[in-house]
């Protein structure tokens, strides 16, 4: 699972790196940083952290996203083959690297054994009794976020580029 993952980061940075088009480079950033959580999430004893950082990330990436998608023009994404050779090319020895190499078994292992103590994995976990609190301040700031968001933006004053 490790080197899947690896290998799509690969493929994703190389990709960016060719890309032109604003829209594929966001979009090449949001798979690279659901790609990255998941990674995190495989290597962590709780998940949590990882999913809240990429509802964190996601959700002003939307913006992003949505402010370039209304600014650029509706131009045609077309893919360079030599780019794609290139990254072929790139992707396949590691994955040879990485399938052939008997450390990385043993890696994977140490990577994923548990070495926190369980008095401290329970105030890891988000929703445990010593976290209540501060989950409870973190669901009203957003709360007050998102309503003072939605009271800025009104409808007045219209979207940020006019349709003709």
């Amino acid at each position: 699972m490790f080197v899947l993952f690896f290998s799509f980061s690969i493929l994703l940075s190389l990709m960016f790196i060719s890309s032109k088009s604003p829209l594929f480079l966001s979009m090449t950033i949001i798979l690279q940083t659901i790609t990255i959580s998941a990674l995190l999430a495989l290597f962590t004893v709780s998940s949590w952290f990882s999913f809240m950082l990429l509802m964190v990330y996601l959700s002003g990436m939307m913006i992003v996203f949505i402010y370039v998608s209304s600014v650029a023009s509706n131009e045609l994404f077309y893919m360079n083959k030599n780019n794609l050779i290139f990254a072929s090319m790139i992707i396949t020895p590691i994955i040879i690297m990485m399938t052939m190499n008997p450390i990385q078994s043993e890696i994977t292992n140490t990577m994923t054994t548990n070495y926190i103590s369980p008095s401290i994995t329970k105030t890891i976990k988000i929703f445990s009794e010593p976290m209540y609190m501060m989950t409870i301040l973190l669901i009203i700031y957003i709360l007050l976020a998102m309503i003072m968001v939605v009271k800025n933006s009104s409808f007045s004053s219209g979207p940020i580029r006019s349709y003709k």
